[in-house]
């Protein structure tokens, strides 16, 4: 945990630096690479790197036949000891390469071209961490009156040990951190094509494509909470009918996940909850939040969408991962609340309660319960 905190202090403290200094705009870049750094060195972190990511790519490596026997075999093995994919190594073997087919493009050419120069993993997991960072940190910078806290938020809100695991579904949610922006500006292409990028290294980038219709209707606090009743309501008997949908459009893979243990998850009362408090603090103070930041309620109205669907996160399997992407400008949203008081002191001890709050949660989640699978860190 070390690791993560000497990143993270260096990272707000540059991004500290640039606040007082605004002419010094190399800080910016700067201010990305220490977090980027770790996330680009570490080897065998992150729960989907030892359940995904790594056999992913000996599988392709046995496919192009220029893999090392001993290294795809441990990894099988090891799999199939625990027969999630199969009791045997070459069962687990043929599942992986089926998964391979399902590759997104950008991925899968990252995963190619390493295979083909036989530089092995760690390259491919180091690129997406840098492309993670720097549309991270382009949206700090552009769009946070308070770049400082919000790098600290985006450690603090579990958001970067997040992007450490669904290595490929963090990059899609980073490129459309920057996309929002084309909402409020009126550039429908400009946002198709980056949801379209976002999409290369993840399907369901598709899913944020409401977001354009929340720039042309806002969804106020009075308008969200009544949604958000409704969701809860509707869920109680959405599970058949979503799964029927699933079937009847080809998307057999999802629909699978109905009889998995993923369905066995429960209502995501934590994920909610922590919504719920966002989308209170929001409404206290909404108008002088959108007065200060034009994407304010563009962010809130985010945060109404991801609460609708965690309130089918009881019913319907995978609701959890649609909320991260409508959950991920939270980091951003809450430094633009708290400038939002007009009293300085209380704004003072207000930032001093969040910070020791988040760090707090960090403690918990990270130190104790491992979430995400990323400690102990490691490079090798």
């Amino acid at each position: 945990m070390i690791v993560y905190a000497i990143a993270t202090l260096l990272t707000c403290l540059l991004a500290f630096i640039y606040e007082r200094r605004r002419e010094l705009w190399w800080l910016m870049p700067l201010a990305a690479l220490p977090l980027a750094f770790v996330a680009s060195v570490r080897w065998n972190v992150g729960t989907d790197f030892r359940r995904t990511y790594l056999p992913e790519y000996r599988a392709l490596e046995f496919v192009r036949g220029v893999g090392k026997p001993a290294a795809e075999e441990k990894v099988f093995v090891r799999w199939a000891k625990r027969g999630t994919f199969g009791k045997t190594p070459e069962r687990v073997q043929r599942h992986f390469v089926k998964v391979l087919g399902r590759c997104e493009p950008a991925y899968r050419a990252l995963m190619e071209a390493s295979v083909s120069c036989g530089i092995g993993l760690r390259p491919v997991m180091g690129f997406c961490a840098m492309l993670t960072a720097a549309f991270v940190f382009l949206a700090i910078f552009r769009h946070s009156r308070w770049p400082s806290l919000a790098a600290f938020l985006y450690v603090a809100t579990g958001n970067y040990f997040l992007s450490l695991n669904i290595v490929r579904q963090y990059v899609a949610i980073a490129i459309a951190l920057v996309a929002l922006e084309f909402v409020f500006d009126n550039r429908p292409w400009r946002f198709l094509g980056c949801l379209l990028a976002a999409a290369l290294f993840h399907y369901s980038a598709v899913l944020l494509l409401p977001c354009w219709l929340l720039g042309r209707m806002e969804l106020t606090p009075k308008r969200g909470m009544p949604v958000i009743a409704a969701a809860l309501a509707l869920s109680l008997v959405a599970s058949p009918i979503v799964h029927k949908v699933l079937v009847s459009v080809g998307a057999d893979h999802y629909a699978r996940y109905f009889r998995s243990a993923l369905a066995e998850d429960g209502f995501e009362w934590l994920f909610f909850a922590i919504n719920v408090c966002f989308l209170a603090m929001g409404a206290w103070y909404w108008d002088r939040a959108r007065e200060g930041n034009r994407l304010f309620s563009l962010w809130y109205g985010m945060t109404v969408l991801g609460t609708v669907a965690l309130a089918f996160s009881g019913s319907v399997p995978l609701m959890k991962r649609v909320n991260y992407y409508y959950a991920a400008p939270q980091f951003l949203m809450l430094p633009e609340m708290l400038l939002a008081e007009d009293d300085p002191k209380r704004r003072k001890w207000l930032a001093v309660l969040v910070v020791c709050a988040f760090v707090a949660e960090t403690v918990v989640s990270v130190c104790i319960l491992n979430k995400n699978g990323v400690l102990p860190y490691r490079i090798r």
